[in-house]
């Protein structure tokens, strides 16, 4: 019987020991690279200093097999995923903007017209969560703390903000490229805090952009792990003759305006200066109750699309990223207490190689056209049945009329059988499957749960085209880049925890970026958000 009890007492010792939200961090910051591939912290690791990227690693938790485990891999849905632990089948952000059937208009992910902007004009600022339909990990601690915590949402992009800080949030503020001001809407405030229009009134966009880009450290170095400088796979800013540094910002920014700091690495910078005041001016980590803050990076998306994941300015980004972290978590550090914070770092996406690159080095790999279908496959079911039957082609979903259809008194399930043997056999199409076969629960191939994860059925099409592996939806350009696929080089993204009540390690274990919600609901002792089903990662962190 003593042994029994001293089993049941060292038992309640460890448990006891193990639970971190008996001391829980003043504050919570995770930070939203924007388009960051797993690989770029090995590639670059000799380029980075030690307090940045490496502090992460080194001193806190790396999860180095971490992959989204949903189609399709953009933005919102990123973003969504990561605050709600939820796929897009349950949260309902299936893309960054799709077509609606049933009220027949194409939606923008966080577009809200009942709500106006504040510190800015137009629809910039129309903008709220209300379409997404699960709550965040920043709702569910301010259910948990009756209201007493602080949550915010920071980023260049609306979406990057709102879709992180969710539903209950204090704010989310983003850049308006038009003004070079941080706004916000009506949902969250009816006007801006005096310290953010001090901050906007700073003008730190025209400091950043009045300057020439150069590389900031030799060369020679960057080129050990990038493409050359002149090379056919980026594009060419305006004004410009070659995709070649240096870059005069002073020039380009007669062309781009305020919008250029997005596309250069200062845009970066702009957030994190941005975030740093908002943290100091809301006294974030001060109270009682946690508090909790997204920080949406968004300038890498923007880069990546325009130059590709093997560019040398790509590689000078992050280089100045690294640095700019390092700041960052020194600043943060003697603000809140460098054991006092819990940070996390994560991508919403990764991104593919150019295609062109990749033929170029006898790799297989193409682009889509959308001439398949809006051309090709519209010309076909003319001829076969009389009547253009393609409502929309988006984000690889064909959407059908369903009303011409019935009018028509066609069946859909043969049409659907018609367009798929059309189809199948283009050039780049590994598969093509009707959106009927997702709402079944027997399903087993690993490519087509990431398809059923990603389903919600009044926001997706009735047609699937699932590409071949390295054939890219980028229909507005050629060079440089773009993502969207269920494939590792879109889905695989850092996933690194340091601070409070965290260890040092890592691993190689397969892990989804839809557990971080509840890893972290866990380290806080909250209830996870409502539509994650995913398991907490607490075995790794716990000290």
């Amino acid at each position: 019987m003593r042994a029994i009890l001293a089993v049941i007492f060292i038992s309640f010792q460890v448990f006891a020991q193990a639970q971190p939200y008996f001391s829980r961090p003043a504050l919570v910051v995770g930070i939203v690279v924007d388009q960051m591939r797993q690989d770029y912290i090995m590639r670059y690791w000799d380029l980075f200093g030690e307090g940045g990227f490496k502090r992460l690693v080194k001193n806190g938790y790396s999860f180095a097999n971490a992959h989204y485990d949903y189609f399709p891999t953009y933005t919102g849905a990123g973003h969504a995923n990561i605050s709600t632990g939820a796929s897009p089948s349950v949260n309902g952000i299936v893309a960054n903007d799709w077509y609606e059937k049933y009220t027949d208009t194409k939606v923008y992910c966080a577009s809200d017209p009942t709500v106006k902007s504040v510190g800015g004009e137009g629809v910039a600022g129309q903008m709220s969560p209300r379409r997404m339909l699960s709550s965040t990990v920043g709702d569910q601690l301010k259910l948990g703390s009756n209201d007493q915590s602080k949550v915010f949402g920071v980023s260049l992009k609306d979406r990057g903000a709102i879709l992180s800080a969710g539903h209950m949030a204090n704010a989310a503020y983003w850049y308006d490229g038009a003004t070079g001001n941080f706004i916000t809407s009506t949902y969250y405030m009816d006007e801006l805090p005096k310290w953010v229009n001090s901050f906007n009134k700073r003008k730190l966009w025209d400091k950043y952009l009045d300057q020439i880009w150069k590389p900031i450290i030799d060369m020679s170095k960057l080129l050990k792990v990038s493409s050359p400088d002149d090379n056919p796979y980026e594009n060419v800013a305006k004004g410009m003759s070659k995709p070649t540094f240096p870059y005069d910002l002073k020039k380009l920014r007669k062309e781009y305006g305020p919008e250029l700091i997005t596309s250069v690495p200062w845009g970066n910078d702009i957030v994190l200066d941005f975030a740093q005041s908002l943290i100091s001016e809301e006294k974030l980590g001060k109270q009682s109750a946690t508090d909790l803050i997204f920080i949406s990076l968004s300038t890498p998306d923007y880069m990546g699309h325009a130059y590709g994941p093997r560019a040398v300015e790509i590689a000078d980004m992050y280089v100045r990223l690294d640095r700019a972290l390092a700041d960052f978590i020194s600043k943060l550090e003697s603000q809140v207490g460098n054991d006092n914070f819990l940070m996390f770092l994560t991508a919403d996406h990764a991104a593919a190689d150019n295609p062109k690159l990749l033929n170029d080095k006898k790799m297989p790999a193409g682009l889509f056209s959308q001439n398949m279908v809006n051309i090709d496959l519209r010309g076909y079911l003319e001829n076969a049945f009389g009547v253009d039957l393609i409502d929309v082609f988006k984000n690889m979903q064909i959407y059908l009329k369903d009303d011409v259809l019935a009018e028509k008194g066609l069946q859909k399930s043969v049409v659907t059988d018609s367009i798929i043997q059309f189809l199948q056999n283009k050039e780049g199409v590994l598969r093509v499957f009707p959106a009927s076969m997702l709402a079944q629960y027997n399903i087993t191939d690993d490519l087509m749960m990431k398809y059923q994860r990603g389903y919600f059925p009044q926001r997706c099409g009735d047609i699937y085209i699932v590409p071949q592996s390295g054939w890219l939806e980028m229909f507005w350009q050629t060079k440089g880049t773009t993502h969207g696929s269920p494939y590792s080089y879109d889905t695989h993204v850092p996933m690194l925890f340091y601070g409070k009540n965290v260890t040092s390690g890592n691993n190689f274990d397969y892990v989804s970026v839809s557990q971080i919600a509840p890893t972290l609901s866990a380290l806080l002792g909250i209830t996870p958000p409502s539509g994650s089903f995913a398991e907490p990662l607490i075995r790794y962190l716990i000290k």
